[in-house]
């Protein structure tokens, strides 16, 4: 073979094999093998972050728990301090007669079938409200205040009854049937939040009296509800009525949708956490209360998205 010949051979399989190393196979290989390291990376580094996070939550004590109970987390146990307010359930309960009524009701139905399925369910409330009404005179209220249940109770079994009977419902009936109903529910909606704060500041306040000023002093007070009551909220109320310089200083905290003393006291290790990492790396210990994108998303899709001019 030539020499001539011999280069050529040479310079195809070379070029044969660069080919080959570069093939979409094995370019997809060594990405997905830099992807797995990455996640590892991650992991690696939200574990130590993590251990930090509940090492300052095991030193975030004493904190008081606002649940079902208001109870006070010491390093040494728990002491809780019941709040007792049974009318607050019954006229809560009691009043949600109105939510039936609009369960039953949503999606409005329209088929067959969804027409079916509201008068079964105005079935069962009226029967639910039978069953309601025989031992109701047995609650520990004024009198006054199981007449307005009845009241209540009887206007929605007959606003039940008359719907399935004539077998057709309107919005409008729908709206007529909630309406006469307001005054009565929105006067269970003031007794209620009466009581309940009565409750809530006896059961605070025999819980503050029990600890010390030093521990008073470096407490941090947390509660809890769904995120549909963040705007007004009967606890958060109370809690800047009673302990105003707590929640200016952040000892005030809202766990939002968290369960059980244990859940809602790490929620405060991993509030504090948030914030050191707002101070170490923005110098603002609130900076973590806005998504980290949140200052950057607004530049950005106004190149996405262009806007159209206004009507007017």
């Amino acid at each position: 073979m030539s020499l001539s010949n011999s280069k050529r051979l040479l310079c195809a399989f070379a070029f044969i094999s660069m080919t080959t190393s570069l093939s979409p196979v094995n370019v997809l290989a060594d990405e997905n093998e830099a992807l797995d390291a990455i996640d590892t990376f991650d992991k690696a580094m939200l574990s130590i972050f993590r251990r930090g996070q509940d090492a300052l939550t095991a030193q975030t004590r004493p904190v008081m728990v606002i649940a079902r109970d208001v109870t006070v987390m010491t390093e040494d146990g728990e002491r809780s301090y019941p709040r007792d307010a049974p009318d607050y359930l019954i006229f809560k309960s009691t009043s949600h007669v109105l939510l039936g009524i609009i369960g039953a009701v949503t999606p409005w139905p329209e088929t067959e079938a969804e027409i079916e399925r509201w008068k079964e369910e105005f079935g069962t409330i009226a029967q639910a409200i039978d069953t309601l009404l025989i031992s109701i005179g047995n609650l520990n209220l004024s009198d006054d205040a199981i007449a307005r249940q009845r009241q209540m109770l009887e206007a929605a079994r007959a606003f039940a009854r008359d719907a399935v009977h004539r077998g057709t419902l309107t919005r409008k009936d729908v709206s007529k049937a909630i309406n006469d109903m307001r005054p009565i529910w929105a006067a269970n909606m003031r007794d209620a939040a009466r009581v309940e704060l009565a409750a809530l500041h006896k059961a605070v306040s025999d819980a503050r009296a029990a600890v010390s000023k030093e521990d008073w002093d470096k407490m941090y007070v947390v509660h809890h509800g769904g995120s549909n009551v963040t705007g007004v909220n009967v606890v958060e109320l109370y809690l800047e009525r009673v302990m105003p310089q707590k929640v200016a200083a952040g000892q005030v905290m809202f766990a939002e949708n968290a369960h059980g003393n244990k859940a809602m006291a790490d929620y405060v290790g991993y509030e504090r956490m948030q914030r050191h990492v707002g101070a170490w790396a923005f110098g603002d210990p609130a900076r973590m209360e806005v998504d980290l994108l949140g200052y950057e998303a607004g530049a950005i899709l106004d190149a996405m998205i262009p806007s159209s001019p206004p009507d007017d």
